[in-house]
């Protein structure tokens, strides 16, 4: 048996082989490592390490008040930072018992599926690399972050989300103007289906189960592509009443599964923000709520789920009835991810390390906090 240690991401051990997705890739930021044992060059374990990117999340959103946490739920999936303030917000409102005015409600559920797009595009830039596709990825990927940009002053982290609504309406012209990157979207979904049908590669590999999905807590893509699928969206929170749209399952539970329902759920995004935009134009009005400066929650535990773009992300906050948190504890789809990595190695070659790493997402931040 033969032991090897890897270092994924753009810092390295020395003593460790690199492993590098492409640089632009997701997993190029930060760090885990894997220790692999192998017999025959497959791999019959493998021990994964993460939390070299800690920075104590949750004790930071303690010694926030309510409005400044919001402002650092953005911080940890920074593929999907509208997705992390959400969490956090909808914890807050549902503790308070406020609802946001429709409108906001509308945009909420717009700008998520964006930031859904925006994260999936990013980790499927993987099976486009090499391919003509790849470049259009990229001009997509950079488009919705100029579109952030416009509306909220930042490209990467939105910090949109207020209790009560959200911080400012759409800019004049910002929402007529979206169907044309839906078109692109649209296009470049149906040609990233395209290659991955041409490829074999990652048919049979990295094989977790539903048992496996259970076990490691694994929701989102990763369950779907196993024939699982606890999607919240289809419990109707924010506007996914009316904008909802079920993903296909799968049922081989490999990398060729998790990959395809990566691109199906790209299209299902343009398919909800499309309906979204044609709420938004029949709801207008005000997009916040009035609120004393200081905000008070309810003493006791509050929790609330939603779909992330690589599954449910949970958000339980404990308050003792003061203006910060007494404890606030996150779930998040990449910690589950990881802690499946091990498994899903199992049985593949060296080589095919990158293949399966790349259908099981996650970023930094979200996974080490």
């Amino acid at each position: 048996m033969n032991s090897t240690r890897y270092s994924v991401g753009g810092l390295a051990f020395p003593d460790h082989q690199p492993i590098t997705l492409g640089p632009r890739h997701p997993t190029s930021a930060g760090l885990i490592t894997l220790a692999v044992d192998t017999e025959a060059d497959r791999i019959v374990a493998a021990d994964v390490t993460s939390g070299y990117g800690h920075r104590g999340a949750e004790k930071l959103f303690e010694v926030r008040d309510y409005r400044a946490m919001i402002m650092l739920g953005d911080r940890h999936d920074w593929l999907a930072a509208f997705s992390g303030e959400l969490s956090l917000t909808l914890t807050l409102e549902n503790a308070m018992r406020l609802s946001a005015p429709p409108r906001a409600i509308i945009l909420r559920t717009l700008l998520a599926e964006l930031a859904r797009i925006h994260s999936h595009l990013s980790f499927l830039s993987y099976l486009s690399s090499g391919t003509e596709p790849n470049e259009r990825l990229w001009r997509v990927v950079e488009e919705i972050r100029s579109r952030f940009l416009a509306w909220t002053g930042n490209r990467v982290h939105p910090m949109l989300n207020r209790v009560g609504g959200l911080a400012t309406d759409a800019p004049d012209g910002w929402l007529a103007t979206l169907d044309e990157l839906l078109d692109d979207v649209a296009r470049l979904s149906a040609d990233l289906r395209a290659i991955l049908d041409r490829t074999s590669r990652f048919s049979g590999l990295g094989i977790l189960d539903q048992s496996a999905c259970l076990g490691f807590g694994l929701t989102g893509p990763v369950a779907r592509a196993a024939g699982f699928d606890p999607d919240r969206r289809a419990d109707g929170y924010l506007a996914y009443g009316s904008v909802f749209r079920p993903v296909h399952t799968r049922t081989a539970g490999d990398a060729e599964a998790r990959l395809g329902v990566l691109i199906d759920e790209v299209g299902t995004s343009v398919d909800m923000i499309r309906v979204a935009l044609a709420l938004a134009a029949q709801t207008p009005g005000e997009v916040n709520i009035k609120l004393s400066r200081r905000l008070r929650v309810p003493e006791g535990q509050h929790s609330t789920d939603i779909e992330a773009p690589w599954g449910i992300a949970s958000c339980l906050m404990n308050s003792r009835g003061g203006q910060t948190p007494w404890r606030v504890a996150l779930r998040t789809p990449s910690f589950a991810n990881v802690s499946a990595l091990g498994k899903a190695l199992e049985g593949a070659t060296t080589a095919q390390i990158p293949d399966v790493i790349a259908s099981l997402g996650y970023s930094i931040g979200d996974l080490d906090k």
